[in-house]
């Protein structure tokens, strides 16, 4: 679809799993692209050096609870994609990210400790707990994040369009608050009308440079071929749903979230299947 204008990008979190993906994406398009985080440049470019891609991108540092410190990189933005969120509250990062046996066993502790029940940092929403003060939780990370920066830019004249990366559903384990805060995000979105709010609800995400995360989706592929007869069936039952949501790679979803961008008409909710239907048309 022909581009009615300049489209200027901001990914909140293009630092991270799927933003630099789609930061890789907008800039194959021609698009002037700005990536937001706190970290500013992914930590693997000290690693293994800047991809060229990256070299069209503005990665610029900062906090989007805190709009002070990014008002500056706003002047033109046209889309935003937030990408920002967490699983668990804990350190499950450590396992999904890792590259070795060895620095996966460094954050199954904590994982297995807040799956179980075992880990009590107290009531998030409690003013007075200096415990969680100023950590990740489900609320500040998947919720006010988005409502933070989508109050600043619903100011901007130039803004076409908020994508926000939601969730398909609960994981088995994880704690509801997990998909609530998602659900709050959203609604706050879409009762703004002002702007085109696209909310894409993929389920679990991978990518091929994360070995522990490409394992476990090739495992939830292989329990999606096999449940697939009965999949009607279990999707009435509790957590039915997961076990028959497909896994997305993080390319496909990015693929999509360009699509969303481009098409001027696509405004809603957006399953996995037309995730990856939108994907096809990158």
């Amino acid at each position: 679809m022909a581009q009615p204008f300049a489209r200027k990008l901001l990914v909140v979190g293009g630092s991270g799993f799927l933003g630099q993906s789609v930061c890789q994406m907008a800039v194959r398009k021609g698009w002037e692209t700005i990536s937001l985080s706190r970290r500013g440049e992914p930590i693997s470019f000290s690693e293994k050096g800047r991809p060229e891609w990256a070299e069209n991108v503005k990665w610029a540092s900062g906090n989007s609870l805190e709009p002070n410190t990014f008002k500056d990189v706003l002047h033109g933005v046209t889309d935003v994609v937030h990408t920002v969120g967490i699983l668990l509250e804990s350190d499950y990062k450590a396992v999904i990210q890792a590259k070795t046996t060895c620095d996966a066993a460094k954050g199954v502790a904590n994982v297995l400790a807040e799956v179980a029940g075992m880990k009590d940092d107290g009531n998030p929403l409690d003013p007075k707990n200096q415990q969680r003060a100023g950590s990740a939780t489900y609320e500040t990370m998947n919720r006010d994040t988005a409502i933070s920066v989508a109050k600043e830019v619903m100011r901007l004249p130039s803004l076409d369009s908020f994508v926000y990366i939601s969730a398909s559903d609960v994981f088995p384990l994880v704690n509801p608050r997990y998909i609530t805060t998602k659900r709050e995000a959203e609604s706050f979105l879409l009762s703004h009308r002002s702007i085109r709010s696209i909310v894409l609800r993929p389920g679990f995400m991978y990518s091929d440079q994360r070995p522990a995360a490409a394992f476990m989706a090739t495992n939830l592929q292989l329990v999606n071929t096999i449940t697939s007869p009965i999949s009607k069936g279990l999707r009435s039952l509790p957590f039915g749903k997961v076990l028959t949501t497909p896994p997305l790679h993080i390319n496909t979803v990015a693929a999509a979230v360009i699509s969303s961008i481009e098409n001027s008409e696509t405004k809603g909710i957006f399953d996995v299947q037309s995730i990856q239907e939108m994907a096809v048309r990158y």
